[in-house]
């Protein structure tokens, strides 16, 4: 954990909930694909977000879902905007990409965890890891998929990438997979014991992917994420 504090570079709003955030730390950092960033509100009060890029350059993006309904990022976003600075702790975490590991990988995400996988994913493009890849990335509707382009795009120009977007109520035309995106992984898969499993979304979700995926064979070991250091 590395206390940092971070200057405000940009804010956009990708779409009605979701903000991208570029931070520029004022001393040098390191962490690992997949770790997150604690943003220090104040005494006690330290809110985490994954950090949505690989350790591939001086600066720190975030993926943040916020609306006036959820003051936890919403008050962070309120915060950047005001004071143009942020007090951070970086490097958090154990759901790191296990970079010596020749295990095929799942990475599965719901909603905004999307910005954990992406990290991830961006390190393996960047190690030329040959393992096998299965992204599922699960969202309630197709407009929540704010990083589409880019993922169908890792998929063509790496030959062990594989996408598959989960949409969890899907229009009438939505032809791809649907329902609870943990769901689509045990009806891709038989027998999980093979691979490396990196899980980011709700809670609730986590806990219940984790215990499918060990009635299907997964080792406990070899399931990662954040959620369950929580639960």
């Amino acid at each position: 954990m590395q206390p940092v504090t971070c200057n405000v570079k940009s804010i956009e709003k990708l779409n009605d909930f979701l903000y991208r955030v570029f931070l520029s730390p004022t001393e040098a950092v390191a962490y690992k694909a997949g770790q997150y960033l604690s943003v220090v509100m104040g005494k006690g009060d330290k809110r985490h977000f994954s950090i949505a890029n690989a350790p591939l350059t001086n600066e720190i993006e975030l993926h943040i879902g916020a609306t006036p309904e959820n003051s936890y990022a919403m008050q962070v976003i309120e915060k950047m905007q005001c004071d143009g600075k942020i007090d951070v702790e970086i490097a958090n975490g154990d759901a790191y990409l296990r970079e010596d590991s020749k295990r095929p990988i799942i990475l599965m995400a719901g909603g905004t965890g999307f910005s954990y996988v992406k990290a991830l994913l961006e390190q393996i493009v960047h190690l030329q890891l040959e393992n096998p890849v299965y992204l599922y990335w699960g969202v309630k509707e197709y407009s929540h998929f704010y990083f589409e382009n880019e993922a169908v795009a890792w998929a063509k120009q790496h030959s062990n990438i594989h996408f598959h977007p989960v949409i969890e109520l899907p229009e009438t035309q939505w032809q791809g997979k649907h329902g609870y995106v943990h769901q689509a992984v045990l009806d891709e898969f038989d027998n999980l014991s093979a691979f490396d499993i990196y899980i980011v979304g709700r809670f609730e979700m986590a806990k219940i992917a984790r215990e499918d995926f060990v009635k299907q064979g997964a080792q406990i070991d070899h399931i990662f994420g954040d959620a369950f250091a929580f639960i």
